[in-house]
C-alpha cells in the first residue's frame, strides 16, 4: 500500500548543535518510529544531503532515506556515484539517490553554473553513477561527461542496486525518469496533472521496453501548521516556486496562469516579493501542495494516493523558534491520513 514520505531537512530548521543530538536525528528516528517507510533530505544552500543521510543512517534500522535532491552540476556523476557506494556501505539497501538539475537561482548565483543541457547532463550522469557504482571500469564518451582509460571506483558495491529518483517539472525529463530511473520526483504538483505525468512516464518507458509502472512517481507538497507565521512562511514558499518560469507547465494543468503571471510581475520587476505572496489565496495553497487545515491535509493527501501518487510532505510551513514542534505535530496529522 502506497503511503505517503516525509521531507524533514527544511531550511527553517536553525542551526544544530555539534555532536550526535540534534532535531535532524532526532526526526529522523522519530520518523522510523512512527512508522514511515521513508524519510528525504533536502539540499539547496545550507547543508550537505549526503551528510544528514548518513547521520540518519547510524540512528535508524528500517527507514529509507534519500536525497532530495542534490544536484548533477553541484558534483561531477563520479562525485555523485562515490558519495552514493558510501552511504550504500553506511545504509545498505536503505539509501535512495534523488538527483535532477537544482534550482537555477542557486546554480547560477551560488555556484556561477549556467543551467545548459539539463537532460543531456542527468541522462549521462544515470550512466555513470550506475556504473561506477557497481565498481565496474568504464569508458565514457557523452556530450557533457567524457570518462577515460577503464576508470573505476576502488570499491563497488554490486550487491546493492541503489535506486535512482530524478527531479522533473517538465515533460521531456519525466519522459527520461520513465526511460533510464526508478522513480520520478515532482515538487508543488497539482493532483491535476497525474494523468499527463503518468503518459510521459509511459513515453519514456516505451523507449527502453521498460513497464512504467516500475517507475514509482513522487511530488513534493509544502505543508504548514495552523499558526500565523506559519502559513506566512507556506505562502512565501509556494510563491518563491511558481515564479519560476519552470513551474510553467505544472501551472498551466491549472486556472492560476493569469495570477501567476502578476506575482511573477511584483517578484522580479517590481521587486516586491512580499507583495506577490499575498496573491496566493487559500485555494492556491491546496492546489500546489497540501494547505494548513488538518481537514484539508487529509483530504490533498488521500486524493494523492488514490491517484497512485507518493505524497512527500514538505513542511515549508513552521513557525519560527517552535520548528521541531510543528514538524512533529505535522507529521502525526501526516501519519493519521491513512
Amino acid at each position: 500500500m502506497r503511503k505517503p514520505d516525509l521531507y524533514i531537512m527544511t531550511p527553517r530548521l536553525p542551526r544544530q548543535p555539534s555532536g550526535p543530538k540534534n532535531d535532524v536525528i532526532e526526526l529522523g528516528m522519530l520518523t522510523e518510529e512512527m512508522g514511515y517507510d521513508r524519510v528525504w533530505i533536502m539540499e539547496t544552500n545550507d547543508r550537505d544531503a549526503f551528510v544528514w543521510s548518513s547521520e540518519i543512517a547510524l540512528f535508524t534500522k528500517k527507514i529509507k532515506i534519500g536525497t532530495n535532491i542534490v544536484s548533477v552540476y553541484s558534483r561531477t556523476p563520479t562525485l555523485l556515484a562515490i558519495s552514493t557506494l558510501t552511504l550504500a556501505e553506511i545504509a545498505g539497501d536503505r539509501f535512495v539517490l534523488g538527483i535532477g538539475p537544482g534550482g537555477t537561482e542557486i546554480l547560477r548565483d551560488g555556484h556561477g553554473i549556467k543551467l545548459e543541457k539539463p537532460l543531456r547532463r542527468v541522462r549521462e550522469s544515470i550512466d555513470i553513477i550506475r556504473t561506477l557504482v557497481k565498481g565496474e571500469r568504464l569508458n565514457y564518451e557523452g556530450q557533457v561527461f567524457k570518462v577515460k582509460r577503464d576508470f573505476r571506483l576502488r570499491v563497488g558495491v554490486p550487491e546493492i542496486k541503489v535506486p535512482i529518483y530524478i527531479a522533473a517539472l517538465n515533460p521531456k525529463m519525466i519522459q527520461l525518469a520513465g526511460e533510464k530511473a526508478d522513480g520520478v520526483i515532482l515538487s508543488h504538483m497539482p493532483v491535476e496533472a497525474a494523468e499527463d505525468v503518468k503518459k510521459n512516464l509511459e513515453m519514456g518507458a516505451q523507449r527502453s521496453g521498460r513497464d512504467p509502472s516500475e517507475v514509482e512517481v513522487c511530488t513534493n507538497l509544502p505543508l504548514a501548521a495552523n499558526r500565523e507565521g506559519a502559513i506566512l512562511n507556506y505562502r512565501k514558499a509556494v510563491a518563491w516556486h511558481l515564479v519560476a518560469p519552470t513551474y510553467d507547465w505544472l501551472i498551466s494543468h491549472t486556472n492560476y496562469s493569469e495570477t501567476v503571471t502578476k506575482m511573477r510581475k511584483l517578484w522580479w520587476e517590481e521587486r516586491s516579493p512580499e507583495e506577490a505572496s499575498k496573491l496566493i489565496d487559500d485555494d492556491m495553497l491546496v492546489t500546489f501542495g497540501l494547505g494548513y487545515k488538518e481537514e484539508d491535509i487529509k483530504s490533498r493527501l488521500r486524493k494523492y494516493l488514490s491517484a497512485d501518487i507518493t505524497p512527500i510532505a514538505d513542511f515549508h510551513g513552521i513557525t519560527k523558534g517552535a520548528e521541531k514542534e510543528d514538524i512533529i505535530t505535522l507529521m502525526k496529522i501526516v501519519k493519521s491520513a491513512v
